[in-house]
């Protein structure tokens, strides 16, 4: 197994039986609707209100990763009915995420950031705490020495701070890097088995360079290299990839493993590859779509795009507003994340440079750990391969 500087490798098995679960960096599969969940952020903001939107967008500017909380009390975006969703949208549009939940206290952490704790048990861990609403006396803003004034000045405080302090750290993750190698630091997550609809697209395939984005705990990237590929895996964690480096190396195969997010500038270096795989992962939007584009761009001419993910839509939750309730929030917002509807609507608006093969909803194969969801929609289109005109 090779590794290079900014890259770890991982692998696959065909033995393994066709069903599975996502193996991926997905901010939906994970979040059981039952049992009580822990998020790691950069900010949390307290209440969307136009203060607290406006903060949360500026702090995303700055590349810092926010979680809004808000329980519909007079002065948020949820309690101005049909306006809501506009807010929301521009927010999203810089991937905050948006929760509707009840905060039920906030509290200092031994590490100098805060606990927020939320209906059902939930929970929230930010280096730094917004009360847009003034109604928790959360202390998150005493870093920053602001407690009043624009959603931005608050917002470029709060950044300026929190850069600070990574500059005088010597190891710090980023707020999604810490909420998933938290969720991968303990047992084992996924059942180990290659994702079922994965196998029935791909065995077809002449094997080539293969792309696992989102890669989790390996299994899908283990399984192509068992079965010819040369593969390399993503994913933000640390811990996930450090897994997929053990179990590649028992199994004696080679993987290049890639440390890093979707959104990053060229991250998956230069090379273009004849399968890029995205199975429930997800990634945060930003307004000029990066990580959509950096998606895209790693497909080689006559390569395949295999995009496989949950429907939602039963649920309801695509909708404007957040999901969940006050006493039980959904601790996710799958709005403020690029879905397979938005790599379908590229696709479909380049019909030049790409040929959709599938894009339709089936039943989800049996065997998956998580069982929250009963369909996958699923995506495969192939990059036309103008070299050939």
């Amino acid at each position: 197994m090779t590794e290079r500087p900014t890259t770890d490798q991982r692998s696959a098995a065909p033995a393994h039986p066709v069903h599975g679960d996502h193996s991926g960096h997905n901010h939906h599969s994970n979040h059981n609707h039952h049992s009580a969940l822990a998020r790691y952020c950069d900010v949390a903001v307290i209440g969307a209100s136009a203060v607290g939107l406006a903060a949360a967008r500026q702090l995303a500017r700055r590349r810092r990763t926010v979680i809004v909380v808000d329980d519909g009390s007079p002065g948020s975006e949820a309690a101005a009915g049909n306006l809501a969703g506009i807010g929301y949208a521009e927010v999203r549009s810089y991937g905050v995420e948006v929760l509707t939940g009840q905060v039920t206290g906030v509290h200092p952490d031994a590490d100098g950031g805060f606990r927020i704790g939320l209906g059902g048990g939930n929970m929230l861990v930010a280096r730094r705490v917004f009360d847009a609403t003034d109604r928790t006396g959360a202390p998150g803003d005493r870093d920053s020495g602001v407690s009043s004034g624009t959603g931005d000045r608050i917002a470029d405080s709060l950044a300026d701070s929190l850069t600070e302090e990574d500059r005088t750290a010597t190891a710090r993750l980023s707020g999604d890097e810490a909420d998933w190698d938290h969720r991968y630091g303990g047992d084992r997550t996924w059942s180990g088995n290659p994702n079922g609809t994965l196998v029935h697209e791909v065995t077809d395939l002449a094997p080539g360079r293969a792309l696992d984005v989102g890669a989790g705990e390996g299994a899908d990237a283990l399984w192509l290299a068992d079965c010819g590929w040369t593969v390399t895996a993503t994913d933000i964690s640390g811990n996930a990839l450090a897994r997929i480096r053990a179990e590649a190396e028992r199994r004696g195969l080679a993987v290049d493993l890639i440390h890093g997010d979707v959104n990053d500038p060229a991250p998956f270096g230069t090379t273009t590859f004849d399968l890029v795989s995205l199975q429930y992962g997800s990634f945060r939007r930003t307004p000029d779509q990066r990580g959509l584009h950096n998606l895209l761009n790693a497909v080689a001419p006559g390569g395949t795009l295999l995009v496989v993910h949950h429907d939602h839509t039963p649920a309801g939750e695509q909708s404007g507003t957040p999901s969940g309730t006050a006493s039980r929030p959904l601790m996710y917002d799958p709005a403020a994340l690029v879905g397979v509807d938005d790599i379908a609507t590229a696709l479909a608006a380049d019909p030049d440079t790409w040929c959709i093969e599938v894009h339709d909803t089936r039943p989800r194969p049996a065997g998956a750990v998580s069982t929250h969801h009963v369909d996958d929609v699923v995506l495969r289109a192939t990059r036309r391969d103008t070299r050939q005109r």
